[in-house]
């Protein structure tokens, strides 16, 4: 028996019973906060022990889509300024969660069921990472090559425009890639090229003020680096506390962050870094802003994702019909089917997914309405909950498929991190997560062919 799960159920009792005595706290409201304390303890326990991908979705979805949208019914949505500009819950807490809370339910059962299923799902990923690094053993030029194709294509993406720039991007992203072969590698020199590795990706990100790539790689990827590795629990809270603690800054500073950074707002003389720093180092110095309801207000609506899954509650079917299930067909068809020949189909990035069924029209910034807002847009309550489970099946689905082949193939998961690393986020939608999922697949594919056949490595 693991006696480490009944405790975590045990704490999460006991939290979610604590919860009873607030005021007008509901019952799915209640249960949502229990589901996610056990699930954060069962996944930081984990660090170490088990490459957990698809725990990071279901903590996303009850932290974004169930425990912010708490903080907004109970402590903002009335408030007349948040609601002109539109950021209140927009519908009832009876509709939102009688669709929300067991959509997520449902998703988590597809989620854990196959692993489940599977006595030796855990060991398959820990003896992946034996057999990844009895394979480089001797092999460490094969992660510095990756790094250097990664920069010259990262520079190159500032010149390439079109089709070929998501050709340049998805190059670039071997630069994560060659980062993993490198530190699982015994080359001599593996430290300075990890350094130098880490340098031109936080480089990278505050040239372009673009960091959530980054924190879900680092995350994908940290995971990865700590699997197999004696972990005490002190080490693995204290890491968890430090990389909330840092997103939760990172969230705090980003919008002042682009301002400087795109627009070139403030200090002329200050470069990007030293404004980064600056900006970072006040938040630090005022803790106690994050304790102030209204100066933390801009932080819990850019966490929260069900804002926007309750516009499309609001917006659907009463302005605009179901959908149907076209939206979610013409995902998988754009995932195969090239521009060239289909000059109209969907683009990626929610524009077309917000305006249809929120009847908003965004422009100048990306925003979309998750999973679980299309498959409620396309399939109303009932079929949208059950949406929910083959969604969360098809990915669990796809990582046994893909361990199964990891047995030829052990690198084949040091490239998981490219492979999960939009389809993993709330914040998309079913065609991002599709194009991208479908498309890292083939890229990866075609750079092991590439590799075997002109360069004679098997990668």
């Amino acid at each position: 028996m693991n006696y480490n799960k009944a405790i975590f159920a045990l704490i999460a009792f006991i939290t979610a019973a604590f919860f009873t005595t607030v005021d007008k706290m509901r019952t799915d409201e209640i249960l949502a906060i229990g589901l996610f304390v056990y699930f954060l303890l069962d996944f930081i326990d984990s660090i170490g022990k088990n490459y957990n991908i698809l725990d990071i979705p279901i903590l996303l979805a009850l932290f974004q889509c169930l425990l912010m949208p708490i903080v907004v019914y109970h402590v903002y949505n009335d408030d007349s300024l948040v609601i002109a500009l539109k950021y209140d819950m927009g519908v009832t807490p009876e509709r939102y969660y009688g669709f929300m809370f067991p959509a997520i339910v449902m998703m988590i059962i597809g989620m854990k069921l196959p692993p489940l299923l599977q006595v030796s799902y855990q060991q398959k990923f820990l003896q992946a990472v034996h057999s990844v690094k009895a394979y480089l053993v001797g092999k460490g030029n094969m992660g510095v090559l990756l790094i250097v194709i990664g920069v010259v294509a990262n520079v190159m993406r500032d010149f390439i425009g079109g089709s070929m720039q998501y050709i340049a991007y998805l190059i670039s992203m071997l630069l994560y890639v060659g980062v993993l072969y490198t530190y699982f590698s015994d080359h001599k020199q593996r430290f300075w090229y990890l350094v130098a590795g880490a340098v031109v990706i936080s480089v990278q990100s505050l040239r372009k003020g673009m960091f959530g790539e980054l924190v879900y790689v680092l995350l994908l990827a940290g995971l990865l680096m700590l699997l197999g590795k004696k972990i005490s629990n002190l080490q693995k809270y204290g890491l968890a506390f430090l990389a909330f603690f840092a997103v939760l800054i990172l969230q705090s500073v980003k919008a002042d962050y682009r301002a400087i950074a795109w627009r070139g707002q403030g200090n002329q003389e200050q470069s990007n870094a030293g404004a980064f720093v600056s900006l970072i180092a006040d938040r630090i110095a005022e803790p106690g802003r994050f304790f102030d309801l209204d100066l933390m207000f801009p932080t819990v609506n850019r966490f929260n994702q069900g804002m926007i899954v309750a516009k499309v509650l609001d917006h659907v079917p009463s302005r605009a019909p179901y959908a149907e299930g076209e939206t979610i067909f013409k995902s998988l068809a754009a995932t195969f089917v090239p521009r060239l020949l289909w000059p109209d189909k969907p683009m990626s990035g929610g524009q077309e997914n917000m305006l249809r069924f929120t009847g908003f029209l965004i422009e100048g910034y990306s925003m979309n309405i998750s999973p679980m807002g299309e498959a409620y847009g396309n399939y109303g309550v009932e079929g949208g909950i059950f949406f929910m489970l083959f969604y969360g099946l098809f990915f669990s689905l796809l990582i046994v498929l893909l361990m199964s082949y990891v047995r030829k193939r052990p690198t084949i998961i040091l490239w998981f991190p490219i492979l999960f690393l939009n389809s993993i986020q709330m914040e998309t939608d079913i065609l991002m997560c599709l194009n991208s999922l479908i498309k890292n697949m083939i890229f990866v594919a075609a750079v092991f062919w590439a590799a075997d056949r002109f360069l004679r490595l098997k990668l």
